[in-house]
């Protein structure tokens, strides 16, 4: 039997091509530089190779297609998606430059960019997957890479704990993942996400029966991806992992593992397992609902930034799922574009997964500023902020206001076009859950804020000097400003999310 193969189309993974060359040339510089220009060198061509891959991707604008016979796509989705998680990488390079040359005992910086560039590679992967086993290696590639970065203060015990645990319960939920989709393939016959949808919406035919296998591996994909995005009640590595790791990790972790797991979520429940929305869109409401309250409740308590930070990303995880609970598109919405089918539910997520990072991103870098300065974690260590640096303070600030969502912030028009999204599907009762529990979480972002100003300060910072980290947290405030009053771009690209990617003439071509 001869095999006909044509080309892969490598241009349209192009910005996945260079980060892939970014984390080999990373290692060959670590490998044979002068340990003396170890920090520039390797600080520059990671800044450098992700903003040329962030310049590959806006070429890719409005390109729909697909290669490697339907495994790799490039649509709204993998732009968006890849959009959010190349920023992610570049704010954290710039959070985490100063912090591993310098503290938690001079940690080898060029293996951290490897690790980093690793798993920016699996996220980017995950969200262009147009098949089930490219959804799976994307997905562990980026967490094998986070579970080592959290690890990576290994001289301090919460570091190594935190990431065995995280370890331990991501390989548990990797297990339930890889089981749902070995269901679903037995289902369906294919691995091909759109191959299953064409499958079980010639199968149901709208009749209401279902093929109980489906609805097991809908149960243990939605299990298998709630432990990656930290939902609750698969969020119980979160806290002890974000509490260890080092801040620039726990600011990274934060958003790209979550972002590759909501890019997964929905490649798998939107555009294969759509024509099932009725039977997931319920399940996806009542988890958007208790991790709202469980994130927002338990962080009321926390006395320490990092573990509070924990629970509210558990909280945000919560509205994000309140985009996905909206999605209105059904068995035809997939491949036919938001405008087509009225559905705002999932621009709604890719907009807020994209203030988001701004926002967390931003916290996390003012707890790695401030510990440059001899603080800690705790409250305490942010009394009277605004007296002896208010320009940090006043940075501190702008993303506690805008993780609650208020005007004229970015994160309150993510919240505002997540809520319009759940009462134009109907789901009043959540779009005031919303409401309610971002007034709940008023109340730890503003005490954060109250002790800056309010409070006497404890102890005098020591002068150092962080320019890449200062010049980071600056741009995360501007963005925090002025993304939302101009938003407009970002929400149409967003709603392009789901335009058609010609998967059959591309297998016919041999791509």
């Amino acid at each position: 039997m001869i095999l006909d193969l044509q080309t892969p189309d490598f241009g349209i993974a192009l910005p996945q091509v260079i980060v892939f060359g970014l984390a080999i040339a990373l290692v060959l510089l670590d490998a044979f530089l002068d340990k003396a220009k170890h920090f520039a060198w390797l600080t520059g061509l990671s800044l450098g190779g992700y903003a040329a891959a962030m310049v590959a991707l806006v070429g890719q604008d409005g390109e729909n297609k697909s290669t490697f016979s339907g495994m790799f796509v490039a649509d709204g989705l993998t732009v968006f998606f890849s959009l959010i998680i190349l920023s992610a990488a570049v704010l954290s390079v710039m959070v985490a430059a100063s912090y591993i040359e310098r503290l938690e005992g001079r940690m080898p910086i060029g293996e951290f960019y490897v690790l980093l560039a690793f798993s920016v590679l699996g996220a980017l992967l995950t969200t262009s997957a147009g098949d089930l086993i490219m959804v799976f290696v994307g997905i562990e590639l980026s967490s094998l890479a986070t579970y080592v970065l959290t690890a990576f203060a290994k001289r301090r015990l919460s570091s190594v704990e935190g990431a065995l645990k995280y370890f331990l319960l991501g390989i548990f939920a990797s297990a339930i993942l890889v089981y749902g989709m070995a269901w679903i393939y037995g289902s369906s016959g294919t691995t091909n996400l759109d191959g299953i949808s064409r499958h079980i919406t010639s199968q149901i035919g709208g009749e209401d029966f279902r093929e109980p296998s489906l609805l097991l591996g809908l149960l243990l994909l939605v299990v298998g991806l709630g432990f990656k995005m930290a939902a609750v009640p698969f969020h119980m590595w979160t806290p002890d992992a974000y509490d260890g790791a080092p801040t620039p990790v726990t600011a990274f972790m934060s958003v790209v593992p979550k972002a590759a797991a909501f890019a997964a979520t929905v490649r798998v429940l939107v555009q294969a397992l759509g024509p099932l929305r009725d039977d997931w869109l319920n399940l996806i409401a009542v988890l958007a609902l208790i991790t709202m309250a469980f994130g927002n409740i338990v962080a009321i308590s926390q006395r320490n930034v990092k573990r509070m930070l924990a629970y509210s990303s558990i909280a945000h995880t919560g509205y994000m799922l309140v985009g996905l609970a909206a999605y209105q598109g059904g068995q035809t919405g997939f491949g036919t574009g938001a405008a087509e089918t009225g559905d705002q539910g999932i621009p709604s997520l890719l907009y807020y997964m994209l203030a988001y990072t701004f926002m967390n991103i931003g916290a996390f870098a003012v707890v790695a500023w401030l510990q440059h300065r001899g603080a800690g974690m705790t409250l305490d260590d942010f009394s009277g902020l605004a007296t002896t640096n208010p320009l940090a303070a006043a940075a501190m600030t702008v993303f506690m206001v805008s993780l609650m969502g208020v005007p004229p912030l970015l994160g309150f028009y993510a919240k505002y076009y997540v809520i319009l999204a759940a009462i134009d599907a109907d789901l009043l009762w959540l779009a005031l859950s919303v409401v309610v529990l971002s007034a709940v979480s008023a109340f730890f972002y503003l005490r954060v804020v109250a002790v800056m100003y309010f409070n006497e300060p404890d102890v005098q910072p020591r002068a150092t000097t962080t320019p890449l980290l200062n010049i980071g947290i600056a741009a995360m405030v501007v963005a925090n400003i002025v993304l939302g009053l101009f938003s407009a771009d970002l929400t149409d690209l967003a709603e392009r999310w789901s335009d058609p990617v010609d998967v059959e003439a591309a297998v016919a071509d041999g791509r």
